[in-house]
């Protein structure tokens, strides 16, 4: 599928949900983060844990997906239903053909 072939609403939907959705993700991320350090253990093994884990979090598309095209519109949205940042519930309004596309992609 090619990028004029998106669905011009699916494309409005996901330009105005992704800031949402990844608002929402990186909120799950914090109360995480707190969760772990509060947690028992040594302050410096604390720090380290979180470095790695707030490295390897930058790199989620929760996180890190900002230059969206059309050209990678269901890429983008499998890569966010993969990662476990929304689910296909989310996708609720969205066309039957962008849902079944994003389902074929993260089976």
């Amino acid at each position: 599928m090619s990028s004029i072939d998106v669905n011009e609403k699916d494309w409005k939907l996901f330009r105005k949900y992704l800031p949402d959705w990844q608002e929402n993700y990186m909120e799950k991320l914090i109360k995480d983060y707190i969760e772990f350090l509060k947690g028992d253990g040594l302050a410096s093994d604390k720090f380290w844990e979180l470095d790695k884990k707030i490295k390897a979090d930058r790199k989620n598309p929760g996180v890190l997906l900002q230059d969206v095209r059309r050209s990678n519109f269901h890429v983008h949205l499998a890569s966010l239903v993969g990662y476990e940042v929304i689910s296909m519930k989310d996708l609720d309004g969205f066309s039957d053909e962008t849902k079944e596309i994003v389902e074929r992609m993260v089976r």
